[in-house]
């Protein structure tokens, strides 16, 4: 019953899989290296009379106890050869420890030295993780080994295959001749080849001499250096470069790296080379200091070689702080060198039409009852070159929100104190402070209505005076004139707030879009306002709003409509609730001039969360007409994959006159368009007028823009995104890439 025999077949050296497939396979090949490793040390225990006896059909799993466990050996014939006691497993060779599971037409195993060796149609399975190659070589002593023509699937996705695989260490291999890809067919969609890389396969995989494929097509032949991250989404290394052009800027190109400084912090820096301007960089340094602080620190930096040698550059820096409850601190500090960077090289719509770039510095304090804000404001100005800016170093408020006055029952109190230091090159600039206390008593007669009288005053000290105005060059208007006096205006305001409520519910039984019951309501309110004061005159105009308070008489009256609505409540639900209308109409009466103020709305229906309507008015019954309108409509037209919005600004003091467009339609799963438009009816010309595309499909997706800019150079953009990679090509550079400038 023991067959001894005699082989004289070479040691191979089997091994966990080198990761020449797919992330997923990676971090499964090693996993299953150790697991098989230990199975075939198990194997190596065998008594000797079982090793000495062959097995054959049908198969009987072997059970072999080890250091390591249990290990499960079935095959067609297994047998021990030679004086070295080589163990001997072919024919559907399975060999299962835990759920590692490694197949093989045969597998070799040298007691004496660690060698082993699984060949012919070889595939490790671990969980999900697949690896599959010709041969396997392991060393169960070194953990060193070889994996040749393999290849690795990785959860979710991955994919990376090589000639040759060589173990470096624990999941760590050096690959020869391979490939990396995302992509489920043969040959991949997309995939990057390369003649050497290294892969850890639970992190990630960088090569060098690389090139970029598409099917069977070098689509880019070469490229130095690539990486990817597999199973995490934070890798160092080199993005691919950016490329783009323009009539201004020339042949556009950055090269970012993206550097993975700590599980708290990262960074992107990216040289830039624009042809007929100079050479540059961009940089953005994110950071996490703790569960209660964080930030960022980005810029832009141009040295124009090819012009007139000028430095052009941004910087930001925001930093949140909570440093207690109650108690936070907030910066956003941002800067330009000169009025046109952003305009210049800014990709954003808002970032182009920047009129001022703002820095601040807050810190926050919150009681029950009162809020205290400390800030440090201050701006550049992009539409003048004379710096008008009007900065407020510091500006100091105190908010008391309404609340109870111990001893007066049914009394109530509120504050709003401020200090302001104003500093400024030209212009009146000089110190005010200002308190506004106000006491009310609500009167509520047998629940018809509210009646709220209210007495307050006003105390605002300035240190400066208006001695004249004058026109100054370089500037709109006139500027002040002022000298250092000290001046008091002090105000006395009462009045009274009268308001309303009527309600009624109705029952809808869960009709037009699955609403339950509508809640209507109709709230009228009236106010009447009186001011008056001393010393207000010579004071200088900082704010508008508080530096100028005429005397006043004025009645304000309005009638608001509301429906609330209330969706039917499946069991072990909660009901949804919003405001599906509301209709709001005012008007105010100068009563100490005798004469009607402004007619002002608003309108806003939300039938359903797929469609919003919005408008405001303002109308001079003065015969201005309109001052002020705007206007707002989205609709998704849910099944359809479809979404549009128009809107509208229109203001006649500011002379504005402003329509936008967009459109957002999912023609089917492969293909989403999107189109955007900024249209100024004043001048007649589009502002700017984005129309993209988004092409998507299993592994990757491409979006390509058309950007069109009245009398600029238009734009072609286009960005790749491949699954599991991210966007590697992308055409927004510079300053357009990063997010903020404290733009406004």
């Amino acid at each position: 019953m023991i067959n001894l025999v005699r082989s004289k077949t070479p040691l191979i050296a089997w091994g966990p899989f080198p990761d020449e497939g797919f992330p997923d396979t990676v971090r499964t090949r090693r996993r299953i290296a150790l697991s098989l490793a230990a199975a075939l040390v198990g194997a190596v225990a065998l008594p000797a009379v079982a090793l000495a006896q062959t097995q054959t059909a049908p198969q009987v799993p072997v059970t072999v106890g080890t250091v390591g466990g249990d290990v499960t050996v079935l095959a067609d014939r297994l047998e021990e050869v030679g004086p070295d006691r080589l163990l001997v497993a072919t024919g559907n060779v399975e060999i299962t420890r835990g759920k590692a599971r490694l197949i093989a037409d045969r597998v070799e195993i040298n007691r004496e030295t660690g060698d082993a060796v699984a060949q012919g149609r070889v595939v490790f399975y671990d969980g999900e993780d697949q690896l599959t190659g010709r041969r396997i070589d392991y060393n169960l002593k070194t953990g060193t080994g070889v994996v040749y023509d393999s290849e690795a699937r990785v959860a979710p996705y991955y994919r990376i295959s090589g000639e040759r695989m060589d173990r470096l260490g624990e999941s760590i291999y050096r690959v020869q001749k391979g490939g990396f890809t995302t992509c489920q067919d043969d040959p991949p969609t997309w995939s990057f080849h390369y003649g050497s890389a290294t892969a850890d396969l639970e992190d990630f995989i960088y090569g060098t001499g690389a090139s970029f494929w598409v099917k069977d097509i070098p689509l880019i032949p070469f490229v130095p250096f690539f990486a990817a991250a597999i199973r995490r989404e934070r890798q160092s290394g080199f993005l691919f470069p950016r490329v783009g052009s323009s009539g201004r800027k020339g042949f556009e190109a950055e090269i970012p790296f993206y550097w993975a400084i700590s599980d708290s912090a990262d960074a992107t820096i990216a040289p830039i080379y624009y042809s007929k301007l100079g050479e540059g960089a961009s940089a953005e340094f994110r950071y996490v200091l703790s569960t209660q602080q964080a930030g960022s620190v980005s810029g832009f930096v141009l040295q124009e070689t090819a012009v007139h040698d000028s430095t052009r550059a941004q910087g930001s820096f925001r930093h949140d702080w909570t440093i207690a409850p109650g108690l936070v601190f907030k910066a956003d500090v941002n800067g330009v060198t000169d009025d046109r960077v952003l305009d210049q090289f800014g990709d954003r719509l808002q970032q182009r039409s920047a009129q001022r770039v703002e820095s601040n510095l807050f810190l926050t304090k919150s009681w029950e009852s009162w809020n205290f804000v400390g800030n440090v404001f201050s701006y550049q100005d992009l539409t003048t070159p004379r710096p008008i800016e009007l900065r407020r170093l510091p500006d100091l408020s105190l908010l008391g929100v309404r609340q109870p006055i111990p001893g007066l029952p049914g009394a109530l109190f509120e504050m709003d104190a401020g200090y302001v230091n104003f500093v400024r090159d030209v212009g009146a600039a000089g110190q005010r402070l200002d308190v506004h206390p106000r006491l009310s008593r609500p009167f509520s007669p047998g629940g018809l209505f509210t009646l709220t009288p209210f007495v307050g005053g006003r105390v605002t000290a300035y240190d400066t005076v208006v001695t004249g105005t004058r026109p100054t060059p370089g500037v709109n208007g006139v500027i002040e004139l002022t000298e250092k006096e000290a001046r008091v205006r002090r105000l006395a305001e009462a009045g009274a707030d009268l308001e309303t409520n009527f309600s009624r519910i109705y029952s809808t039984g869960g009709g037009p879009w699955n609403i339950d019951g509508l809640l209507h309501s109709i709230e009228p309110r009236m106010q009447y306002l009186w001011i008056s004061g001393k010393d207000k005159t010579k004071l200088p105009l900082w704010t508008e709003g508080v530096d100028r308070i005429p005397e006043t008489g004025q009645l304000a009256y309005s009638l608001t409509n509301r429906v609330r609505a209330r969706t039917v409540a499946p069991p072990d639900t909660e009901a949804v609730r919003w405001e599906a209308l509301r209709l709001t109409v005012g008007h105010i009466y100068d009563l100490k001039k005798n004469e009607p103020g402004d007619l002002f709305g608003t309108l806003i229906i939300q039938p359903t969360e797929r469609i919003g309507v919005r408008g405001d008015i303002s109308h001079s019954v003065r015969g201005q007409g309109i001052e002020l309108l705007t206007a707002d409509l989205k609709v998704r037209l849910d099944p359809l994959p479809f979404s549009v919005s128009v809107g509208s600004r229109y203001s006649d003091t500011a002379s504005i006159n402003f329509f936008t467009t967009g459109l957002s339609a999912e023609l089917s799963r492969f293909l989403v368009v999107r189109n955007l438009n900024n249209f100024d009816a004043r001048s007649g010309r589009f502002v700017e007028s984005r129309t993209s595309a988004d092409i998507r499909f299993q592994c990757w997706a491409l979006t390509v823009e058309f950007v069109h800019r009245e009398g600029r150079d238009d734009e072609i953009a286009f960005g790749v995104n491949l699954l599991g990679v991210g966007g590697p090509f992308r055409t927004s550079i510079g300053l357009g890439a990063l997010e903020g400038s404290g733009e406004k």
